[in-house]
């Protein structure tokens, strides 16, 4: 049996995948053996919410300060929808706490981002503050949901359309908050990520607008055909794209599935010009070609779905574990994975509640995991 908190469980093959003189062909690969050595992270703190807040507070997500000082955590709470806690690192407290009038603790694909300087955090589009002194700061002209941030944090990207409609990609200039907008023709985009080289990769499906046209040499006769499509903002390059045809299933009242988990959330791991599904895929931006990757657990779909993040230099994989309270599942223990091979190092305990968050520091010096009520940081080098 699968253990997944993506909703979809889809299966890939090769062969069903479609592409044209404009697309490159995706290929799945298992990886080859990990060879790589790493050692075994050490706790250092632990961060326990309900002193510093309300005994019901509980991490949602966790993101480091661009200096990697302070640590942002996110969190539902028994008074307010979401409340970010500000935390002082050197100082080992708590430099912030606002409260935010949106449920942004409840939305996977709501990341909380900090400013390239660090001077201002926001959830992308129009509500920010400073992190410093937690004060409201004036709205931002961004609209949208799912913001990231480019490489360097000069530009921000939102989805911009209603669910199943033709969707928008708003790239925003973060100094001048100056627009463009990219169309995804006709598509829903699902999902949505920077490359390393500014280009922005979406997982895109298919609505009544584009049902029976062909676009990138795929013909859509399916509603669960998708596909991946690598857009360039500059319009320098044209659209590559991978489409992958709906693959049918033993269900009379939905007799197709989608071919690719394309509503799985995507982190970038830039140095490697590769993007992470926390479904288990691995994109190549630059040619993409599609490759596994796994935690020690190998029933585990979905081994990103807990939390992710990437070493400095992009050649390590932190996932985070998860444990069960029914279900008869065992625990899955935190990993650290080979993004070479795409095969797990190694595994160790600590913060694997089924909830929270994982974020690794800018500076590669700090891996910090949520979990329930509290937030273990645990040292790296």
């Amino acid at each position: 049996m699968y253990r997944s908190a993506f909703p979809i469980l889809i299966a890939l093959g090769a062969t069903g995948m479609s592409t044209n003189a404009n697309a490159t062909p995706g290929r799945v690969s298992q990886g080859v053996e990990a060879t790589y050595q790493v050692a075994s992270p050490k706790p250092q703190e632990a961060i326990d919410l309900r002193f510093s807040g309300t005994a019901l507070s509980t991490v949602a997500k966790l993101t480091f300060s661009p200096d990697s000082r302070y640590l942002a955590i996110v969190e539902s709470t028994d008074l307010a929808k979401t409340d970010i806690v500000i935390w002082d690192l050197l100082l080992g407290k708590q430099q912030a706490r606002i409260h935010c009038p949106s449920d942004y603790a409840a939305l996977p694909d709501h990341d909380l981002l900090w400013s390239h300087d660090g001077t201002v955090i926001s959830f992308g589009a129009k509500r920010q503050w400073s992190p410093i002194t937690g004060e409201a700061l004036p709205d931002n002209p961004a609209i949208g949901r799912s913001a990231r941030l480019n490489k360097d944090g000069t530009k921000m990207l939102t989805i911009v359309g209603a669910i199943g409609a033709p969707s928008y990609i708003h790239v925003y200039d973060t100094r001048t908050w100056e627009l463009e907008r990219l169309y995804a023709d006709g598509l829903f985009v699902e999902r949505a990520a920077w490359t390393s080289d500014d280009k922005v990769l979406v997982a895109a499906s298919v609505t009544k607008e584009t049902f029976g046209r062909t676009l990138d040499g795929h013909v859509i006769t399916q509603w669960k055909d998708s596909a991946l499509r690598v857009l360039d903002p500059s319009k320098k390059e044209p659209t590559k794209a991978v489409w992958f045809p709906a693959i049918p299933r033993n269900d009379k009242k939905s007799p197709f599935g989608y071919g690719f988990p394309i509503g799985s959330n995507m982190r970038s791991n830039f140095p490697r010009h590769q993007i992470y599904l926390e479904a288990g895929f691995v994109i190549d931006t630059k040619t993409l070609d599609i490759h596994r990757y796994s935690s020690f657990d190998k029933d585990d779909a979905a081994p990103g779905a807990f939390g992710m993040g990437f070493s400095p230099d992009g050649r390590l994989l932190y996932l985070k574990g998860a444990s069960f309270s029914h279900g008869g599942h065992a625990p899955i223990k935190n990993s650290i994975v080979d993004v070479i091979s795409g095969q797990p190092l190694l595994e160790f305990d600590g913060a694997t509640d089924h909830q929270g968050s994982l974020a690794v520091s800018p500076n590669g010096q700090h891996l910090a995991l949520g979990s329930g009520h509290s937030v273990m940081v645990f040292k790296l080098q």
